[in-house]
């Protein structure tokens, strides 16, 4: 089996969290390098995943001949020129969500990856969980007839971030949108089958955020640099006529409610349910499914990716689809600023 050496840019939450210890848990996969621009981060992620080298520069990382494919968990604001610098040094890369903070950036990293011919995958590791992979089975089967209308959701009660840059939209590029928003909007449309965007019409609010008198399950966060949304809701049409509703927030007046709902002319699913509401036998059913349990998405999502690399696979994340992601939540975003309805091109 062939050896994939790996290297880390960004070396915060979601890489000693997700992408380090995942790596690590793999056969014939090793770790040779951390980039962070704070080199204390980078040392203590060196340390616990025994990684011999480490920088506060990710080109000299990127320089290290050996590495194959890098992991980019840096802020949102920092994917797309760590990864085009990554597709042109002939490395494979896993960015994490979101693609980047405009379709301009996104496409700017999809046309690095054509022309390195490279897998760019993006981290969007809902798709990975056995029981999404499980249900996208049952609708590409037929089961549910022709799907017309989806329905994601990620609403927190309190759950504004604490911690890192989430909250800085010079860092991130927008709020609840871009970091819980995308998981939904990303996962109902892969569910759907990945039709075409044609518009867009929706709001981004900040509701919370500004005020010092809300309780936050995660602590306090910064409010005086607070400059994203922590509500957005949209709609979306596509080209074959389905329509997509969005509900997304990190603090909000009602209980946690997350989930993608799918909504086809002979059955629906509510995928963090288990069951298929149908028409059966000339009665009403709610027919249980028997969801698989297995790894986490983050775990299946890093699997796949190296098993893409190692038998010249394409990416397991089709990065014209997020691109699509991208262009909805910029046209959510505009609509916002405008009250009008946004073409998507």
């Amino acid at each position: 089996m062939e050896k994939i050496s790996i290297g880390i840019i960004g070396s915060g939450g979601i890489a000693r969290g997700a992408h380090l210890p995942n790596y690590q848990k793999m056969d014939q996969v090793d770790i040779l390098a951390v980039a962070d621009i704070n080199l204390e981060t980078a040392k203590r992620a060196g340390e616990e995943y025994d990684v011999p080298h480490i920088f506060t520069d990710y080109e000299e990382l990127l320089k290290i001949e050996e590495i194959d494919a890098v992991s980019i968990c840096t802020p949102n604001a920092f994917h797309a020129s760590p990864s085009i610098a990554a597709l042109q040094m002939g490395k494979h890369v896993l960015c994490e969500k979101p693609m980047a903070v405009n379709a301009q950036e996104g496409g700017a990293m999809v046309e690095a990856a054509k022309e390195a011919n490279k897998i760019l995958q993006i981290g969007l590791a809902s798709r990975f969980t056995p029981q999404s992979e499980y249900l996208k089975g049952v609708i590409e089967s037929g089961r549910l007839g022709e799907i017309y209308y989806g329905r994601a959701v990620s609403m927190r009660r309190r759950g504004i971030p604490s911690w890192g840059v989430f909250i800085r939209k010079d860092m991130s590029g927008g709020g609840t949108l871009y970091d819980i928003g995308v998981h939904a909007i990303d996962h109902v449309i892969w569910l759907m089958g990945a039709p075409k965007p044609v518009s867009a019409f929706g709001a981004a609010m900040t509701k919370f955020g500004h005020r010092h008198d809300v309780i936050n399950s995660w602590g306090p966060w910064d409010v005086e640099n607070f400059d994203v949304d922590d509500f957005a809701a949209g709609s979306v049409r596509f080209e074959n006529g389905a329509l997509l509703t969005i509900e997304s927030a990190w603090a909000s007046n009602i209980e946690d409610i997350g989930g993608s709902f799918i909504l086809g002319t002979d059955g629906g699913v509510h995928v963090i349910g288990d069951k298929v509401y149908e028409q059966r036998n000339g009665k009403l059913a709610e027919t249980p499914l028997q969801l698989p349990s297995g790894g986490s998405g983050h775990q299946i999502e890093i699997e796949r990716f190296i098993e893409a690399i190692r038998n010249d696979l394409p990416s397991p994340v089709d990065p014209e689809e997020v691109l699509n992601v991208q262009k909805i939540m910029d046209a959510i975003y505009q609509s916002s600023e405008t009250e009008q309805s946004v073409a998507i091109g």
